[in-house]
């Protein structure tokens, strides 16, 4: 699986506008708000949001496509769903900048599938309006060690989220059964 740096190379190398985070956000947020799970209509949805729905050239599609079955899994095991987002190593600020803008994708992806935000429980209504607000994070204030605490508290309540909203939205591949003998 590429981490972000590989990613982002990727995308400079074949022009895409967006960001690996911005991509990975409304790939899982197409995910938790329960797009069929085939390629087609992930990729429809995917490529209408993000690239006025042209296809990608065959790299970028390849690397979507594993990167879309890597969550898929991580989100069906309920486990080991990891963000595409730059590592420790980058400054502070801009690892906010990237948390809010995956953020905002995946409340984007996530739009698209659940139009109607009524219709989902209290308790996911809250988590999405809890999303919004990360979205509006302040990445010109300063910054300090404390940050890195806040940063990791922000990362594992996304992450419940996006579980959370998979759990109640998102599509299961449906079960192989056997035809019935008589």
């Amino acid at each position: 699986m590429m981490d972000f740096a590989q990613a982002a190379s990727l995308l400079d190398e074949h022009e895409v506008m967006a960001t690996p985070a911005e991509m990975h956000g409304v790939l899982c947020g197409l995910l938790c708000g329960g797009v069929a799970l085939d390629t087609q209509s992930w990729q429809g949805e995917f490529n209408g949001l993000v690239n006025d729905g042209h296809a990608f050239v065959a790299p970028v599609r390849q690397w979507l496509e594993e990167l879309c079955q890597h969550s898929q899994q991580a989100l069906l095991n309920q486990s080991g769903l990891e963000l595409l987002l730059p590592d420790e190593d980058e400054p502070m600020v801009v690892r906010l900048e990237y948390l809010a803008d995956w953020t905002q994708a995946f409340l984007a992806g996530f739009a698209v599938m659940q139009r109607e935000l009524s219709n989902i429980s209290d308790e996911l209504q809250e988590m999405v309006e809890d999303l919004s607000n990360i979205t509006q994070l302040d990445t010109d204030a300063e910054l300090s060690d404390e940050d890195e605490s806040s940063y990791l508290v922000l990362y594992e309540h996304l992450k419940l989220a996006v579980m959370m909203a998979f759990e109640e939205c998102g599509q299961r591949p449906r079960p192989v059964t056997a035809p019935t003998l008589h």
